[in-house]
């Protein structure tokens, strides 16, 4: 009987770290950002330089790995809840030896349930996929309303593409968007009205 594999990768696809793959447990809540959303997603911040980053629903972290890697960003703050992927995702910053990444072990909503001293440049926000998007929207009210995000923060967001519009506040001004596969994804940006 043929072992079952407990781990799979996922390739960093440029930058400094190119061609590096980092190893993601073998776990159906995880869907890694795809290489061609991640590309697009590069493109449309190529020029952009982030002090601040946030990504709410860490995962396997690609997207913050693809982010160092590029040199979009200084620094970031990773958000998981799931004990087995957050130990993985712990491992994996080791590997790419990157100190200046903080790694937060809770749940995403109750983080961001309070006010916040720091506000970020660049916020991810992928979380689990819901026809009503309701986790999603919740994240997006709380990260405006506790102080999470300044004047021209961009907040790029994944959500499956047969499920509910996000209705937002007029501070969110949708920057780019696209589909692939099932997936929508896009990127926002903060204005102050």
């Amino acid at each position: 009987m043929k072992k079952k594999k407990n781990f799979n990768q996922v390739k960093i696809i440029a930058g400094k770290w190119k061609n590096k793959k980092i190893k993601v447990i073998n776990n159906k809540i995880l869907k890694p950002t795809m290489n061609f959303i991640r590309e697009n997603l590069f493109n449309w911040i190529m020029n952009d330089t982030y002090f601040t980053c946030l990504d709410c629903y860490a995962g396997t972290g690609i997207l913050s790995f693809e982010a160092f890697s590029r040199k979009n960003i200084y620094s970031a703050t990773l958000i998981e809840n799931n004990k087995k992927i957050f130990k993985q995702l712990k491992k994996n910053i080791y590997f790419l030896t990157k100190k200046n990444i903080s790694l937060i072990f809770d749940n995403t909503i109750k983080i961001l349930s309070k006010k916040s001293d720091i506000q970020y440049d660049l916020i991810f926000i992928d979380p689990p996929f819901c026809q009503k998007n309701i986790l999603l929207e919740k994240t997006c009210v709380l990260l405006e309303k506790n102080n999470w995000l300044k004047n021209n923060t961009k907040i790029f967001i994944q959500y499956k593409t047969k499920s509910k519009k996000l209705s937002l506040s007029k501070k969110w001004i949708k920057y780019r968007q696209n589909s692939f596969g099932i997936v929508t994804y896009l990127l926002y940006k903060i204005v102050s009205l």
